[in-house]
């Protein structure tokens, strides 16, 4: 352990007494994301299959069984212990991926299965992924995850490069629905890592022994409480905002990159080979950067900046997209876009919530995370299809991404400046961390 220990030190700051916690978070984001990158180029490839004109539909749908479930999440939230929602959770989606295995191994799937699976893929991204951060900013105290996340992030890239390169080996050698049924093996696997860090004892959380006892308690409140807790807070309404727009960033150019490859590649290996082969150089860079750049740009630039980092990037990748609307250009945006997200947004946009509370932590940033990410989703998908409807061109729907990825600059700018002062009043009113 000893020489685990001086390895992560030269990459990360890490105590002494957090070394195995470390090494079971980033297990557990490898799992989970390597279950999801084994299946994440089929969803892609059912977007293809089912008509890329038809996209806003799957994600109508999906804001609507998001809009359901998510009342039925707050109340499980409070009827069961944190280990016991955490593992139901985990343990429902993967069964839901062996009844998938039936429905792909057959010599012709319905539409139907390819519609429900799309929509289950982003139901289960925004949920399982959500969910962790959510314990992640319960396990560790705010100065911990500013030392620890980035790396914490850098296991679940892992595990992203694990999946596509796993899908890329086997599909053409066992099918689609065999890669189902691994993506549930490995999934269900991660339920041990929940279990663990539960238990673990984190000396350095900013409460008593008391409060800390309550990360594996029920929480409190009511099926609504996530609606109640963002009206009332200007905070949170500003992070509703930026997801938004985040999102939208998302859809227009996976629509447009869409558009392209169905006109280029005509077979669905084909196609499904190619978004693995693109999964896989985006979390090679994203874990080059956690590894080495990430941890350190907080320091270097500040967490305003740092915020604000992606969303520069791409407002520039849209320009670029307006001039030359070409597919290398697309690839490039679409891959510097996930791999800044995984490195860096990712990491700095869940610290926003390392200043709330418990209830606000798993109610409303859930909430945030799935109903209002793909509201964004399905609302911008609609507002494309309006857009190209209305016969304009792939160089006026990036002009038109361009003034929407300036306002994402302006609300990354101000939570950064938020977060900054309720950081400070929470360092007022709690104990002095051990930093």
């Amino acid at each position: 352990m000893i020489n685990i220990q001086a390895t992560l030190r030269r990459l990360v700051a890490v105590e002494h007494g957090e070394v195995k916690a470390l090494l079971v978070s980033c297990l557990y984001f490898f799992l989970i994301l390597c279950a999801y990158y084994i299946f994440r180029p089929i969803r892609t490839e059912m977007v293809i299959a089912n008509g890329v004109a038809n996209v806003q539909w799957l994600m109508l749908m999906t804001l609507l069984v998001l809009v359901v479930i998510t009342p039925i999440f707050g109340w499980v939230t409070t009827r069961f212990k944190t280990r016991q929602f955490l593992s139901y959770c985990t343990l429902f989606f993967a069964s839901h991926l062996l009844i998938f295995f039936f429905l792909f191994n057959v010599e012709q799937r319905s539409p139907i299965v390819t519609r429900v699976f799309f929509i289950w893929v982003n139901v289960f991204n925004m949920f399982i992924v959500s969910l962790f951060w959510s314990f992640m900013n319960d396990v560790y105290s705010r100065a911990q995850s500013k030392r620890l996340f980035a790396f914490i992030a850098a296991g679940g890239t892992a595990g992203a490069i694990s999946g596509p390169i796993i899908t890329a080996a086997l599909v053409e050698s066992i099918g689609l629905g065999y890669l189902l049924l691994i993506s549930a093996c490995v999934l269900s696997v991660s339920v041990l890592c929940i279990i663990w860090l539960t238990r673990w004892d984190n000396r350095d959380l900013d409460a008593s022994p008391t409060q800390q006892s309550l990360r594996n308690e029920a929480l409190e409140g009511g099926v609504l409480d996530a609606f109640r807790l963002i009206t009332k807070s200007p905070y949170l309404i500003g992070i509703c905002l930026f997801i938004s727009l985040y999102a939208i960033s998302i859809t227009f150019v996976e629509i447009q990159q869409a558009e392209i490859v169905e006109r280029t590649f005509d077979s669905p290996t084909q196609r499904t080979k190619l978004f693995s082969t693109i999964d896989f150089s985006v979390n090679v860079l994203a874990l080059i950067f956690q590894l080495f750049v990430t941890s350190h740009i907080i320091k270097w630039f500040g967490y305003r900046a740092t915020l604000m980092l992606v969303p520069v990037g791409i407002t520039i990748g849209f320009g670029l997209i307006a001039t030359t609307p070409l597919l290398a250009i697309m690839i490039a945006v679409d891959v510097f876009r996930r791999s800044g997200d995984y490195a860096i947004m990712k990491p700095a946009r869940e610290m926003l919530f390392s200043v709330l509370t418990r209830e606000e932590k798993y109610k409303a940033k859930n909430f945030i995370d799935t109903a209002i990410l793909r509201g964004g989703n399905a609302s911008s998908a609609w507002a494309y299809s309006g857009i190209k409807a209305a016969g304009a061109s792939a160089t006026s729907i990036a002009g038109i991404s361009l003034l929407l990825g300036l306002s994402w600059c302006a609300t990354a700018f101000w939570l950064g400046s938020q977060f900054n002062k309720k950081q400070g009043q929470v360092a007022l009113s709690s104990k002095p961390e051990n930093v």
